[in-house]
């Protein structure tokens, strides 16, 4: 392997793909629609990667091929679905998701399995390797200078010409502006100088440098010892100065609370079950409690449990076991009552999007308790199975089409009389995915009021996202927006 300060051909090539990348990290990207855009980049910018770290000698690995996969569905989501939401999380996901493939394809993640660990391999990769290894990208096209004319003239063009542009452009416009003659010419001329791409370009430097600072560095090892297995264990060993007493005495004094809230709550708690209601209780402040109960139980949960494990000297280990155990049965009870009322309420109102998010976000906190219940029993790798249910659960949520979904069984259940009316207004906020079950009712409902405002909401509304503005721009387009299964006459 090459000195890691020695530039070669191969990384002045991937230095200008880079720049490139950076510029169109800014330019195919956009942050209002998330669409095939970031589908487009994520293709270019993965390929770039997987040729250059062939060319450096590295092979992928079956656990890189698994991250890359994870990678492609990911992306694929802004080319497939509408909903904002869902893809901005997406785009947070596929970032984390695209350094880590990088870790584990140039083997620099602190242990050769996922484990606890790869919290320190994301402030590793995110933070330290890119940002000491930022300038990497000047140096790899300023190597291919050094004792040569023709390339130090041809780089002080291109460094003229960037620091020029932004210049250029104030300075046209200005002109154009004070005359009317030279602004014809230089409309003639069509020299139309975009302020917003010479932003893109400018904004698309440090992109590039932070990009190949972190792939350089992971390639050849640089700078990215700082972060280790050592260190990490250092950091949490030094972490551990509270008493264990205090740590179990918290524990047990917050066992009993919970004791005692669920002795005197059971007839309310657990008559979701049963599908009662409690007296003096509507659906809505029944399902609603529950919500927010379970958030801060959870919360507070998974904080002493995290401050214990973390701050806690270790010695008496079976007790810290049991404690642990009786936590999260609590809590994992009080997350199956919650997620039955949420049923209910559902059965009873029909679905909406926060309905339906919090549903999940239940059934990922009863995959982290049920985890750490389990793990208390037998020794496994606890973090590797979150991590695989987290992403598990996370694809079947980005490809669970959820407007559609809702659209389609508040519909349903509209027609077979469950639902006594049907909010055509809140189903009109949705994205593009509920519009084809809004078209198909309207074609057969009788219904002249609810027919109304069928048509109002498959009416584009001024200013409305998924209108007719953003039809022509490659990088907004996604397959739910752009080929609706309704007349054009409607939208």
């Amino acid at each position: 392997m090459e000195n890691k300060d020695t530039f070669l051909r191969k990384d002045f090539v991937f230095a200008l793909i880079m720049l490139i990348s950076g510029f169109l990290y800014c330019n195919l990207i956009h942050l209002d629609s998330l669409g095939a855009g970031v589908t487009i980049f994520a293709a270019i910018f993965c390929l770039s990667v997987f040729f250059y770290l062939r060319a450096g000698g590295i092979q992928q690995t079956r656990r890189s091929i698994l991250c890359l996969i994870i990678v492609v569905l990911s992306s694929l989501v802004f080319l497939l679905f509408d909903n904002m939401l869902i893809k901005g999380l997406n785009f947070l996901f596929l970032t984390f998701t695209v350094i880590y493939w990088i870790s584990l394809s140039t083997g620099r993640t602190l242990e050769n399995k996922l484990s606890a660990y790869i919290l320190g391999d994301f402030f590793n990769q995110v933070i330290i390797i890119p940002f000491s290894n930022f300038a990497c990208c000047f140096s790899a096209l300023k190597s291919m200078t050094t004792g040569n004319k023709k390339g130090k003239s041809l780089l002080a063009v291109v460094v003229g010409i960037l620091v020029m542009i932004p210049v250029l452009a104030a300075v046209i416009a200005l002109l154009s502006k004070a005359d009317a003659a030279f602004a014809e010419v230089i409309a003639n001329l069509n020299f139309n100088i975009s302020m917003e791409i010479i932003i893109q370009i400018i904004l698309g430097i440090p992109v590039a440098c932070y990009l190949f600072g972190l792939i350089y560095g992971d390639l050849f090892g640089r700078n990215t010892e700082t972060v280790t297995v050592a260190s990490v264990d250092k950091l949490s060993a030094s972490a551990r100065f509270v008493p264990e007493v205090t740590g179990y005495t918290a524990l047990t004094l917050l066992n009993l609370v919970y004791i005692a809230f669920f002795l005197s709550q059971l007839a309310y708690l657990f008559s979701a079950f049963n599908n009662h209601l409690p007296e003096l209780m509507t659906y809505a402040e029944y399902a609603r409690r529950g919500f927010f109960e379970l958030c801060a139980v959870a919360a507070i949960n998974l904080i002493v449990l995290t401050a214990v494990y973390l701050l806690i000297k270790r010695g008496r280990e079976r007790v810290l076991k049991i404690e642990t155990v009786v936590l999260c049965l609590f809590t994992l009870l009080l997350i199956v009552t919650a997620i039955s009322k949420m049923v209910m309420y559902i059965n009873c109102f029909g679905m909406t999007p926060l309905r339906i998010y919090t549903t999940w976000f239940m059934l990922v906190l009863f995959l982290i308790f049920a985890v750490i219940t389990l793990r208390q029993f037998k020794k496994f790798n606890a973090a590797r199975t979150m991590l695989a249910g987290f992403v598990i659960l996370f694809l079947a949520l980005s490809y669970g089409n959820v407007d559609g979904r809702i659209a389609a069984y508040n519909i349903d259940r509209y027609q077979s009389g469950a639902l006594k009316s049907l909010d055509v207004q809140a189903l009109a906020g949705l994205s593009a995915a509920a519009k084809p079950y809004l078209y198909s009712l309207y074609t057969e409902t009788t219904d002249p009021k609810l027919k109304a405002e069928l048509c109002k909401a498959l009416s584009p509304q001024a200013g409305d996202s998924n209108g007719e503005s953003d039809m022509n721009d490659f990088r907004d387009f996604n397959l739910q927006r752009h080929l609706p299964t309704y007349p054009i006459s409607l939208r």
